[in-house]
Formats: structure tokens, C-alpha cells, sequence
């Protein structure tokens, strides 16, 4: 089928054809220019004499290139290999200003990944720079943040459908656009969940690039093994801070149901709920000495998260981010 003109990207004073499977887009190269540095390369050289299936202009490898094809008379650019409803997605960020807000998370999961991952590829700084910020705040690298972002359970919405189910189609996405700062928050969220489910919902998005997948199940077996570690060492640690009374009295129970019913989840492992699910008998002060020390320990565990799928620490993440931005 022939990509047909889009009707609210049409517009009657554009002087470049934009070309995907779907959609025809005439646009501004001045618009382009001023907010991408692909499209700014690829007007400043004049067009080449190529076939559109391969069009690359002055050796890009995003995929644009500008191709001797018309219409109109205006030149026309292909976009190898986009869909054409995500490049309407990404135009319409650039030319509307209320299509995409940071702030509004009922923005859908498709928006938002189409404009993650073409922003990127053609380097639209800010768009990639403002859905980040957006992510970041759902996916955030401090254990208090993903507590407090986490404290409604898998029942809370996010960009039109259940958070959780936001995890996976997101890790893809940050993969495939380069986005580190995100990608450790975004395995981890991923690695919470049993086997069989994860690969329920990779199925779902049509599969995970094979690099992708094995970071993910070799960090979340790490994760797992420090997980049960820290759940089994909860005796050893209430012995360590206990009181001559407690030492007699109190004691710790049911670890066993713990382990079968742990989740990868540090947030379903803090202070409070596993001190009230395992300790038993324990004086008022050695309790809140314990909650601490699960507390302690949980951080430990999640300041190691990056290293887990083979990323550096937390800070030199969002240095790099910074950098970069």
C-alpha cells in the first residue's frame, strides 16, 4: 500500500516530504533543522543520487536520508524503517506544544516510547530530555523514591495501563534508544517478577533485543541470590542488636514463608513489614533497632542494583546524564 498524506501534518507551507510505510509528512526544514542535528546535517548537503530503500545522507546511520524522489516538487526524505504513526507521534511533539506534557502520566505508553526512541534517533535533545526527566520520576535511582513510587502495589495506572505492565515495553525502549540513566531502575523493575511472567509479557511486545534479555536474567539471578541472602540472614542480625530480654524471649519465625513468598522487590522487604512478619516477642527498642538494620541492609542491596546488569553506580549515571543532556 502507498503511504498516504497525514492529514494534521500536511502542512500547505512545508518545503520537505517526509516519507514512512503509512504516512506522508510535509514539513519545515527550518523546524527540523533548529531542534535536530540529523535533519541540520541532512539540509545543509545538497541531495544525493540514491534509491530511497537505502537513502542515508552524508554517511547517518539513523536511518534518514534524503532521496531524488519528489513531491510537489519538494524533496522528499524516507525514513527507513519507522512506523509512520510513531513519526506522526514525534511531529506532532515538535510542531503542537500541548500534544506532550512531562507532567501528564495518562500520556500513552505508545507516545511515549515513540518519542523515547525517534528523539533519539534523530536527536531531539529536548524531547528525549523531557520524557526522561518524565520517566525518571516513575523510575527513580533513590530506594525512597521507588518505595514511595511503588506504595500503591501493581494496581496504580500508568500512561494508560496498569504501571507494571509499563516495565517491560519501557526496558526495550531504553535500550534501543541508549538511555543508561533509566536502564538499571527499569531492569529492576523488570526483575521483580517470576520467570514465567517475565517472559509472558517479553512475548507481549514481541520479544526483547537478545542483549537485552540476557542482562535481565543475569542481574535479576543476582539480585534474587543477594535477596534471599539478606531474608536469611535476618536471624544473625536481630541476635547482633538484641537485648539481654530479647536474647532470651524474642525470636524469628516464619522465614521460610518469606522465601516462598518474596518477590525481587525491595519494597516489599522493608524495615517495618518484615520486622511485623518475623519477629516475635521483641521489646519495643530491639524492634526499632531491627527495623533499621533491615532498612540498612536494603540499601546496600540497592546501591548495588546498577552493578547487577552491568552498569556503573547510581551517581555516575546521572553524572553522565547531565553531561550528555
Amino acid at each position: 500500500m502507498e503511504p498516504t498524506r497525514h492529514e494534521a501534518l500536511w502542512f500547505s507551507t512545508g518545503d520537505l516530504v517526509l516519507s514512512t510505510n503509512t504516512y506522508l509528512f510535509k514539513v519545515h526544514k527550518e523546524i527540523l533543522a533548529l531542534q535536530s542535528s540529523v535533519f541540520r546535517d541532512m539540509i545543509e548537503f545538497p541531495t544525493v543520487d540514491i534509491s530511497v530503500e537505502d537513502a542515508r545522507l552524508v554517511g547517518h546511520e539513523n536511518g534518514a536520508g534524503s532521496a531524488p524522489d519528489r513531491d510537489e516538487g519538494l524533496p522528499l526524505v524516507a525514513l527507513s524503517g519507522d512506523e509512520g504513526k510513531d513519526v506522526a507521534h514525534l511531529l506532532k511533539a515538535i510542531y503542537y506544544r500541548e500534544y506532550y506534557d512531562r507532567d501528564n502520566d495518562e500520556t500513552p505508553l505508545e507516545t511515549i516510547i515513540a518519542l523515547l526512541v525517534l528523539g533519539n534517533k534523530y536527536d531531539f535533545k529536548h524531547i528525549c530530555k523531557e520524557v526522561t526527566k518524565q520517566l525518571s520520576r516513575h523510575y527513580p535511582n533513590t530506594l525512597d523514591g521507588f518505595d514511595d513510587v511503588d506504595g500503591d502495589g501493581h494496581h496504580s495506572y500508568l500512561f494508560g495501563k496498569l504501571r507494571y505492565l509499563c516495565h517491560v515495553p519501557l526496558l526495550e525502549a531504553c535500550h534501543t534508544a541508549n538511555v543508561a540513566v533509566l536502564l538499571p531502575s527499569l531492569y529492576y523493575a523488570c526483575a521483580g517478577f517470576k520467570l514465567a511472567w517475565s517472559y509472558e509479557q517479553v512475548d507481549e511486545i514481541g520479544g526483547l533485543h537478545a542483549d537485552c534479555l540476557r542482562t535481565l536474567l543475569i542481574g535479576k539471578s543476582g539480585l534474587d541470590l543477594a535477596l534471599h541472602k539478606f531474608i536469611a540472614s535476618l536471624p544473625d542480625e536481630f541476635r547482633n542488636i538484641s537485648c539481654s530480654f530479647c536474647k532470651v524471649d524474642a525470636y524469628i519465625s516464619q522465614l521460610h514463608q518469606q522465601l516462598e513468598d518474596y518477590n525481587s522487590y525491595l519494597s516489599s522487604n522493608t524495615g517495618h513489614r518484615l520486622s511485623r512478619a518475623v519477629l516475635e516477642n521483641g521489646c519495643q527498642k530491639c524492634s526499632a533497632k531491627f527495623v533499621a538494620r533491615i532498612d540498612a541492609k536494603r540499601e546496600k542491596i540497592w546501591e548495588k542494583i546498577p552493578s547487577y546488569f552491568g552498569f556503573p553506580g547510581w551517581d555516575e549515571l546521572q553524572e553522565r546524564s547531565e553531561e550528555n543532556a
